[in-house]
């Protein structure tokens, strides 16, 4: 894997409500290292299949690539997730049992080493390997280093990272009651440490917080593989879900009964639908107009289920119970660009671009004849009328340069008035309008 740069999955330091950076906030990084030794029986060709397996699209998905995004607002999460559990208060409410769910079940450690199994796939016949096909099998290696958290290390771990949401709470307090920013002393105060303890204690809460997200990188990428050939590249999706697992490792709270994973989910899920309705189109559209892209496909698919057959536009319209115009604009937004450099035919060696014609361009034969047909005129002109009668009827009608001229122009370029050039006009175009003459140019009026 020489040659690669490092992968850096690199989260932003917390600001705090007035946007002040905090002199010992410091921004987290998870750095993948390539010069650390390679898992031994791995190659390079050895972890991607599963990629491959989930590439294409389903038969429904082909038709348009439109994405089902459920959008929600960073600040309904917490709300959206425990309207779900709300029912869960504490552990021992439960009598101790883990909190089961249909989406928790999906990110069992069971399926986290499934997953670990389904990296080591060999490569499709026929594949060509690229270097962002490298990158990522070097992310998948390095993200298998570090290993799941056990539950009772999860809920420890969480509780270390609390005290970083403690420490900034204290600080935005001590600064809305000092009218100035606190100094580390008096922070350290609060809590009834030294400066020295504070320090200690900051830096266990930011290992904890980077040894949670780097053993959870696992739910990052299963969560991105489903959001595959969506116009965002499969690191970009893992990016913006490690950034909302970061997130989501703020705001956990593990008293609260339910795991980590489950409440993560949400967290990574907005994080990467966010930047596919932001950033995978060319032309970006509202997070409103996607959200009804979204209802207009599904609709779409369980008419057509219901129905055996395409939906009309009437049927659409009444489902959605939006007017057939506002229909027509979706339908019409719905569409995506394509890149004239987009590479086409069985061997893809065609450009798009190659196979479009320019419609303000003439071709080769078109120009060919008015040229032809230039000259036959000029022919004419000059066997018929005088030189003045000649270039007065050129400039008139822009038989060399395209470019017309009224009676007013062309008598200031001969000195004339108006009157005399229409004059010498009517007289140049009667004796263009004998049978003999137009006979020359008849066959070029075809």
């Amino acid at each position: 894997m020489g040659g690669f740069s490092p992968i850096e999955i690199r989260v932003p330091a917390r600001e705090s409500q007035t946007g002040d950076r905090r002199e010992d906030d410091q921004p987290s990084n998870f750095l993948i290292n390539f010069s650390r030794p390679e898992p031994a029986g791995r190659s390079d060709g050895e972890i991607l299949s599963k990629l491959r397996e989930v590439a294409a699209p389903d038969e429904e998905d082909a038709a348009d690539q439109e994405t089902d995004l459920d959008i929600v607002p960073e600040s309904d999460l917490d709300a959206a997730f425990l309207g779900e559990f709300s029912d869960i208060e504490s552990p021992e409410d439960e009598g101790g049992d883990d909190l089961a769910t249909d989406d928790e079940d999906v990110f069992e450690p069971d399926v986290h080493r499934e997953f670990d199994e389904e990296l080591t796939a060999a490569y499709a016949p026929g594949y060509r390997k690229t270097n962002s096909d490298d990158a990522v099998g070097a992310f998948f290696k390095e993200m298998a280093r570090y290993p799941l958290l056990k539950p009772g290390e999860e809920i420890e771990l969480a509780r270390q990272v609390k005290f970083l949401a403690e420490v900034e709470a204290v600080r935005d307090r001590l600064k809305a009651s000092l009218q100035r920013t606190p100094t580390k002393a008096e922070v350290a105060q609060e809590f009834g440490l030294s400066d020295r303890q504070l320090d200690h204690r900051m830096h266990r809460s930011r290992t904890a917080k980077r040894k949670m997200i780097r053993s959870n990188l696992r739910l990052v990428v299963s969560i991105a593989k489903r959001y595959l050939n969506r116009g965002v590249p499969f690191l970009d999706l893992i990016q913006e879900g490690a950034l909302g697992l970061n997130r989501a490792t703020e705001k956990f709270d593990p008293d609260k009964g339910y795991k980590f994973s489950t409440y993560a989910y949400w967290w990574i899920r907005q994080g990467i639908t966010r930047t596919i309705a932001n950033d995978a189109r060319t032309i970006r559209l509202p997070i409103h107009i996607v959200e009804k892209l979204n209802k207009l496909k599904k609709a779409h698919r369980e008419l057509r289920r219901d129905l055996n057959r395409n939906p009309t536009e009437a049927e659409l319209a009444a489902a959605l119970d939006i007017p057939v115009d506002q229909l027509r604009n979706l339908q019409q937004v719905r569409r995506r660009s394509l890149s004239l450099n987009h590479r086409v035919g069985k061997g893809e060696d065609t450009e798009l671009m190659e196979l479009l014609e320019d419609s303000s361009t003439q071709s080769p034969e078109a120009k060919m004849n008015e040229t032809m047909l230039r000259q036959e005129i000029y022919t004419v002109l000059s066997d018929v009328l005088s030189e003045r009668e000649r270039e007065i009827i050129s400039l008139r009608y822009g038989l060399l340069t395209g470019e017309t001229h009224t009676l007013e122009e062309v008598g200031i370029l001969f000195d004339l008035s108006r009157e005399r050039v229409r004059q010498i006009q009517t007289k140049a175009m009667r004796k263009l309008r004998r049978p003999q003459v137009a006979a020359r140019l008849k066959g070029w009026l075809r």
